[in-house]
């Protein structure tokens, strides 16, 4: 049964996951170096966490297994955290919400190919039409029919086939005894270490193309809402299930794309339809089952 706290953890992530996009673009129009958003959401996720795991009585240090895993999963969330930031800045926050949300129909065609899951007819049908969404999405966009094709927006599909790599990892490699918090303790901390040396290299604070503090203080939201999320995430996974807590995404999605909508435009009917194909595809992937 859900309870009403269950309830709320998963309103808050679909609302979480939908407004991320957004705040990707907003970052990209200010300037804000990518480096500087990877950084301080790490180190700030990492600190909130941490002290939840010390209030908890939680070992949030563990031994060197748990830091290999926590810098394996900051590798491979870094990069597809870091390339959208990079194609949030050429790709409509509407378009760009579209593309991750198909993350978890790419994670079962992964784990279908590895081994990890088996054909369902209802989830092989979900990948066809999440295929029919994504290039229904490309070819209606400005240039496509006339050949000059946005490679920024074909690239941004690489995004979901890296958070698939991540999830693959975190499911494989999981230490044994290892609460989530703790992990996601490690992982933050670990994201932010990796960002530091391009913030320093790349864009420190004492360069004169610094911009004002003012401009950072939704990158502090994002610090406080992405600990939330982490909260909701890891507490859904470990007292409903996986299966509950991805189905946020029927919020996300469309949650989004209205969002960006409604900030920076840019709708036309093909979005709409591709947005609704898309919706379809998760259905059927989330209510599939794996059949030997």
């Amino acid at each position: 049964m859900t309870s009403p706290r269950h309830l709320l953890y998963f309103l808050a992530l679909g609302l979480f996951w939908g407004i991320s996009p957004s705040l990707y673009r907003h970052w990209g129009i200010l300037g804000v170096p990518v480096s500087h958003v990877i950084a301080a959401t790490g180190f700030g996720v990492g600190v909130v966490l941490a002290l939840i795991c010390h209030v908890r009585g939680i070992d949030w240090i563990g031994g060197r297994r748990l830091q290999l895993f926590g810098l394996g999963c900051a590798l491979l969330m870094v990069v597809p955290f870091g390339l959208g930031l990079v194609f949030a800045r050429h790709v409509p926050a509407t378009e760009l919400a579209l593309i991750i949300s198909t993350a978890p129909i790419v994670n079962y065609l992964v784990a279908l190919v590895s081994g990890r899951e088996n054909a369902a007819p209802r989830r092989l049908a979900a990948i066809m039409l999440g295929f029919i969404s994504t290039a229904l999405l490309v070819i209606t966009r400005d240039g496509m029919v006339s050949g000059q094709a946005s490679w920024w927006l074909i690239a941004a599909f690489s995004l979901p086939l890296l958070y698939a790599a991540y999830n693959w990892f975190a499911a494989i490699w999981w230490p044994p005894r290892v609460h989530a918090l703790a992990a996601g303790v490690s992982e933050s901390f670990w994201a932010g270490m990796l960002a530091l040396p391009f913030l320093l290299i790349l864009a420190p604070p004492w360069s004169p193309e610094q911009l004002p503090a003012s401009a950072y203080w939704t990158v502090l939201l994002a610090g406080a809402m992405w600990t939330l999320e982490r909260i909701a995430f890891f507490t859904l996974i470990q007292e409903k299930g996986a299966v509950f807590t991805v189905q946020a995404v029927y919020l996300s999605t469309p949650a989004a794309v209205i969002i960006a909508l409604s900030v920076y435009g840019g709708a036309d009917v093909w979005l709409f339809v591709a947005l609704a194909i898309l919706m379809g595809a998760l259905y059927l992937n989330n209510t599939g089952k794996s059949v030997a």
